[in-house]
C-alpha cells in the first residue's frame, strides 16, 4: 500500500490497516519531491492504475459503495489477465479453477 504523506491525518490510520491486512506500507512524500520508495514503490504506479480503473468503471454510470469490492475484484482480474480473455479462461474463473 502507497499514500502520499502528506495526509499526514490519516497516516496512522494507514499504518494500523496495512499491519492488519498484512500489506507492505509504504509513504512518499509527494510535497518534497519524493515519489519512489526503494527503486520498486512507484506513485506514478498509483496514479496509473486509478486512472485505468475510473475509465474502465465510468461504462457502468456509478456503482453502489456496498458492490465496489465487485467491481474492483473483476476490474482486477481483467488488468491481469488481459491476454487471456478467452471464452475458456473465464468459465474456469467462473467455476473456480485457475
Amino acid at each position: 500500500m502507497l499514500v502520499r504523506s502528506a495526509d499526514r491525518h490519516g497516516h496512522a490510520v494507514y499504518k494500523a490497516f496495512a499491519a492488519e491486512a498484512g500489506v507492505v506500507h509504504k509513504a512518499v512524500n509527494v510535497s518534497a519531491g519524493i515519489r519512489v520508495v526503494e527503486k520498486v514503490f512507484h506513485i506514478q504506479n498509483v496514479n496509473a492504475y486509478h486512472s485505468r480503473f475510473k475509465t474502465w468503471i465510468r461504462r457502468f454510470n456509478g456503482v453502489a459503495t456496498k458492490y465496489l469490492p465487485n467491481y474492483l475484484g473483476w476490474y482486477r482480474w481483467l488488468d491481469g489477465n488481459a491476454n487471456a480473455l478467452t471464452p475458456q479462461a473465464w468459465f474456469l474463473t467462473a467455476v473456480g479453477s485457475s
